[in-house]
């Protein structure tokens, strides 16, 4: 599978577009997705960042024509895939992109709109009627939002574009399978692949979380913790895998590294037990990186009314920079939104968490 990083001096895009007088380049079209379905090039998208999953056509589009809010914002961005195939039997191609947000996750189209412009002028029309790419590729190496993701996300996106365009897993996916689903762990845990495992993930059953329920307390630390950073893209749907994963948190020493991991992924799940299981951590304090992880992986069990209170009030023990940081980050979620300033307005005056919020309103107004 091409990606980022491939030399496409050879690929060309098939399809119709609007020219310029000179007939050699597209004129400016006023979004990517327009650019795209005028040039006939079927189009998918996927989000990055908070979770590697697919983005709607509809809800990028809706997005670039600054109708509505990112859903997934992740570092004030809107970090996304955009895959194309040139022709079926082809290898995707791959650009990713980190568009700037506003306060309220808007687009701020500056960036967006320059990529356009050099787009247009590095898509050249063939004599055959095809759409040349490879200038335009090269273009993509030199924009500010260009974004090269790490490696777990490489992984679950590769595994997310096979999956969806029905084609074989990578050679790693057998092995993965026969280490977290077969009777005994085989083969070794060192020689398998991360794509392997984000292979799994994404092509799992029910009956396979039902089956790897029986197994999670068998893995070793490095095994399941690449097993939960790649459910926390892909959540846990089975009841079973999810108590099995709560129980081995339960086990795990406070200062252990598998117990972020396993936070993670039992938060991304949507079964409300995982919510339950949330208001239980929030009776305690927290620290930093736990009340980050929440926000980052569980973010949509904070769209309850107690739970909200209760994570603001737990998250008002840390430091003015801290909190700062993560109030930020949850507010630019359109569906948090409401209900963290819903909450916020509920804090007991003269109160830790009133103080935080006092501070930031009275240096917002001066």
């Amino acid at each position: 599978m091409r990606d980022w990083r491939t030399n496409h001096q050879h690929d060309t895009l098939r399809g119709r577009a609007d020219m310029n007088p000179s007939g050699n380049t597209l004129m400016l079209t006023p979004t990517l997705v327009d650019l795209f379905s005028h040039a006939d090039i079927t189009l998918q998208i996927y989000h990055l960042g908070r979770r590697v999953v697919p983005c709607s056509l509809e809800h990028f589009g809706a997005f670039e024509r600054q109708e509505i809010a990112w859903s997934q914002p992740w570092q004030s961005q809107a970090q996304v895939a955009l895959v194309f195939t040139p022709a079926p039997a082809d290898d995707p191609i791959i650009w990713c992109l980190a568009l700037p947000l506003d306060e309220q996750s808007m687009l701020v189209p500056a960036l967006r709109d320059g990529f356009l412009e050099q787009l247009m002028s590095a898509f050249k029309r063939q004599p055959d009627g095809s759409l040349a790419l490879d200038s335009a590729a090269e273009t993509l190496k030199e924009v500010a939002i260009a974004l090269q993701p790490g490696e777990l996300t490489k992984a679950l996106l590769h595994a997310r574009i096979a999956h969806d365009l029905e084609r074989p897993a990578s050679r790693f996916h057998d092995d993965a399978r026969a280490y977290y689903l077969g009777d005994e762990p085989t083969p070794a845990w060192q020689d398998l692949g991360l794509q392997g495992i984000a292979d799994l993930v994404v092509r799992r059953t029910d009956e396979d979380e039902r089956h790897l329920a029986s197994r999670l307390e068998k893995l070793s630390s490095p095994a399941l913790v690449a097993l939960c950073d790649c459910l926390a893209h892909a959540p846990v749907q089975q009841p079973s895998l999810l108590d099995a994963m709560v129980s081995r948190h339960q086990a795990t020493a406070a200062d252990h590294p598998c117990l972020q991991a396993l936070m993670s992924a039992i938060l991304a799940s949507p079964l409300d037990q995982a919510g339950r299981w949330l208001e239980t951590l929030l009776e305690h304090s927290m620290e930093t990186t736990a009340l980050a992880t929440i926000a980052a992986r569980g973010w949509h069990h904070l769209e309850h009314e107690q739970r909200s209170i209760d994570y603001l009030v737990n998250m008002s023990q840390l430091s003015t920079h801290d909190f700062r940081v993560l109030i930020k980050d949850l507010t630019r979620i359109p569906r948090l939104r409401l209900p963290m300033i819903m909450a916020m307005k509920q804090a007991s005056p003269g109160s830790t968490l009133w103080q935080q919020i006092d501070a930031i309103q009275r240096e917002k107004h001066g």
